[in-house]
């Protein structure tokens, strides 16, 4: 399984153990896209890498 594929399953584990509204936990899964994609943009504009560090 790839890092990024992993990852989320974690985050949707933890999201979906603490949040049991359907609705609600809608709102977490976009908010968290919201976030991620505002980091992204923000290091693309600083010149910098903005996918996950390589794990060696």
């Amino acid at each position: 399984m790839s890092r990024l594929k992993e990852l989320r399953k974690i985050v949707g584990d933890k999201l979906r153990e603490s949040i049991t509204d359907a609705e609600k936990l809608e709102s977490a899964y976009a908010h968290l896209y919201g976030v991620s994609l505002a980091a992204t943009v923000i290091a693309e504009r600083r010149g910098e890498e903005f996918g996950l560090p390589v794990q060696e």
